[in-house]
């Protein structure tokens, strides 16, 4: 009935019918997430950045990032040196994806429209949707599995007796079922916190967690002699020299790139909330170097030393605490894995939330505006994980996860295309109101809300190394050059969805302000329309929360992006007024 009187409300009147169009339009391109984040918002400091990059690489799967690298048959300080070249080069491509989201204050899912399409975005957001839901289940895993281990550490044999009344095809124990749905609710009440505010867990993670971190190291050294060991951790694998350490150093060195690969692809998401651009330059570059660096060493080091006391090199950091329990039961063993758990748990739940369920709660927002904010699609991929089975996933499905691990072949082309597209083709340019409507003569709307040039830059970014991901299955499915081609995974997909787009654009030209507005020596100035944070004089927020391209004026609907505004004089000084941009 409801449905039934609106309709009929809308065709009353020619004006209340544009009212409806506009409403339509409104809950179908924006909500009050997806626009532009307003001065209030802009609360990131660089402390802030530098926690969050921090916090990203002190987790577990980080730590046991040294285990693969060391199975190649590298060294470990051939690890630091991945760390520091992968490093610098993360560093480039995070200030390169994040300075426009800093200058227009929009997150991924509206700032990637400018090169997809209005409409062709949901696309790219899909992919880096489903690949995050699945990756927080996982992450909650282990964050359950290191809950486990406070849980002992807490109730000694009460925890140890519980008796298992699942199968072996579970892929979990009782006891491990239950950590999981206790870290799970410990973990939840994070998801309702909004992106303006969870920002401080990540200063205290960086601080807890880093502790956690060098307290078991220095521990583990101590309690060897004082004595990093040999960083000798397996007989069976022999030391790589010469040619022979060319390709493994280079997969090392993909190997830390790709750790941080979601976050690259997510940086508009936080970027948006910078107080500065500049808070968001530096300071992510240093987080990245140093947690990296730092946490490659500590990881083989405390790894080191426990071979020493224990006889046996464990990666997983849930088996070095239970072995800790194990071998020096007591009241110090006890109180210290509580205390290392406890920022273990801290950093599982930091990562899941800037690296997961922040980017999903964005993306269902930008794929469901009219019924989904990204509190509400927090909270759906923090439901998500259960339903995902996480532990069946990591008990009796390698190569799924083989499969899952080569997500940036599938994610770096898409970071491709919206550097070109910002630094390159638009030098900084953006029209922040067309980014809402697929409306002829938007610059986004391209071809029914889709741009051709950026799904072809995908498929060939994606095409140019997934081959590989058959090698890392089967050694015998595809020849050697392939399985270097995947080993590169990272810059090859990058580079050739850079490159599929530059040219594409060279072809077919991508229009870059709406239509009457000339691309001419001034407009086409790196970051003209910075200066105004996209919007042209006589616009305002308000146009986007009401007609969007359009602007009701005594019940006539002119254009805004009108070619007799003065649009080739220089842009006022901006000024805030009650968190709204004015010209």
């Amino acid at each position: 009935m409801a449905v039934r009187q609106r309709l009929r409300k809308a065709f009353s009147s020619k004006e209340e019918f544009k009212k409806f169009i506009q409403t339509k339009e409104q809950g179908t391109y924006f909500n009050e997430d997806l626009l532009p984040s307003p001065p209030s918002h802009r609360s990131w400091t660089a402390l802030h950045f530098f926690a969050y990059y921090l916090t990203q690489t002190f987790s577990p799967s980080s730590y046991n990032l040294g285990a693969s690298l060391i199975s190649l048959g590298l060294k470990w300080w051939h690890g630091l040196v991945a760390a520091v070249i992968g490093s610098a080069i993360l560093s480039v491509v995070v200030i390169l994806n994040s300075r426009g989201a800093t200058r227009y204050h929009v997150g991924f899912p509206v700032y990637v429209r400018a090169a997809a399409g209005v409409a062709g975005a949901k696309l790219f957001i899909v992919v880096r949707a489903s690949v995050a839901i699945i990756y927080f289940a996982t992450q909650s895993y282990y964050g359950g599995r290191i809950t486990a281990c406070l849980l002992r550490a807490i109730f000694g044999s009460h925890w140890d007796s519980i008796p298992n009344h699942l199968p072996a095809s579970a892929g979990i124990t009782s006891a491990n079922l239950l950590a999981f749905f206790i870290f799970w609710i410990i973990q939840l009440p994070f998801c309702f916190v909004h992106p303006t505010t969870i920002r401080h867990l990540f200063v205290a993670k960086s601080v807890l967690s880093t502790a956690a971190f060098l307290g078991v190291f220095g521990w583990a050294v101590h309690a060897n002699g004082g004595s990093l060991g040999s960083f000798k951790y397996s007989t069976t694998v022999k030391p790589l020299e010469g040619k022979a350490l060319v390709w493994p150093m280079i997969q090392a060195i993909n190997s830390v790139m790709a750790a941080l690969c979601p976050i690259l692809i997510n940086q508009p998401d936080i970027a948006r909330y910078a107080t500065r651009p500049s808070q968001a330059t530096w300071s992510q570059a240093t987080g990245i170097l140093i947690s990296k660096v730092l946490v490659m060493f500590v990881s083989c080091a405390t790894t080191s030393a426990g071979v020493g006391l224990f006889g046996t090199a464990y990666w997983n950091i849930w088996d070095l605490y239970n072995a800790i329990l194990t071998t020096y039961w007591g009241s110090a063993a006890r109180a210290g894995v509580a205390f290392a758990s406890l920022g273990m748990m801290l950093a599982v739940v930091a990562t899941n939330i800037g690296s997961n369920s922040l980017p999903v709660g964005a993306d269902i927002s930008g794929l469901l505006p009219r019924y989904i904010n990204i509190v509400r699609g927090q909270v759906f991929c923090a439901i998500m994980a259960p339903l995902c089975v996480p532990w069946k996933i990591i008990a009796s499905a390698s190569t799924f996860l083989t499969f899952l691990g080569s997500y940036t072949v599938f994610l770096m082309p898409i970071c491709g295309t919206m550097i070109v597209d910002y630094w390159v083709l638009r030098r900084g340019n953006m029209h922040v109101p067309s980014l809402y409507t697929v409306a002829a003569g938007s610059p986004y709307s391209y071809w029914k809300g889709w741009n051709p040039r950026a799904v072809a830059a995908w498929v060939a970014g994606v095409a140019f190394t997934v081959h590989g991901i058959a090698g890392s299955l089967d050694p015998h499915a595809v020849n050697q050059a392939s399985k270097n081609m995947y080993k590169l995974g990272f810059l090859l997909s990058l580079l050739m969805g850079s490159l599929v787009y530059y040219v594409a654009n060279l072809i077919w030209p991508t229009p870059i302000y709406p239509e009457g507005v000339p691309a001419d020596r001034e407009h086409m100035k790196f970051e003209y329309m910075a200066a105004s944070e996209g919007f042209f004089p006589g616009e305002s927020y308000d146009d986007i929360k009401g007609v969007l391209v359009s602007e009701i004026v005594e019940g006539e609907i002119l254009p805004t992006v009108n070619p007799a505004l003065a649009l080739d004089e220089k842009h006022p000084d901006k000024e805030f007024v009650n968190d709204k941009y004015s010209v």
